[in-house]
């Protein structure tokens, strides 16, 4: 996905056409003077990534698991 850049002023004055583009999967970087200060993605990408989060903690639990029983 090619990252679209937007200013905070774009922000507060176009809040309902960038919604409805986060909802066709269109993420943003939001730029405060020129600097990254966060993203926009839509609530279905936020709750996958939360989703792989827990996947790849649940692993590292059980990799942890399997060292410690091994090391005994």
């Amino acid at each position: 996905m090619k990252e679209k850049f937007i200013s905070t002023n774009e922000l507060a004055n176009d809040a309902s056409k960038l919604l409805r583009n986060l909802k066709k999967g269109e993420g943003m970087v939001v730029l405060r003077y020129s600097n990254p200060v966060g993203v926009l993605i839509s609530y279905d990408d936020y709750k996958k990534i939360e989703n792989l989060e827990m996947d790849k903690v649940s692993e590292c639990k059980a990799c942890l698991g399997v060292i410690k029983r091994g090391s005994k």
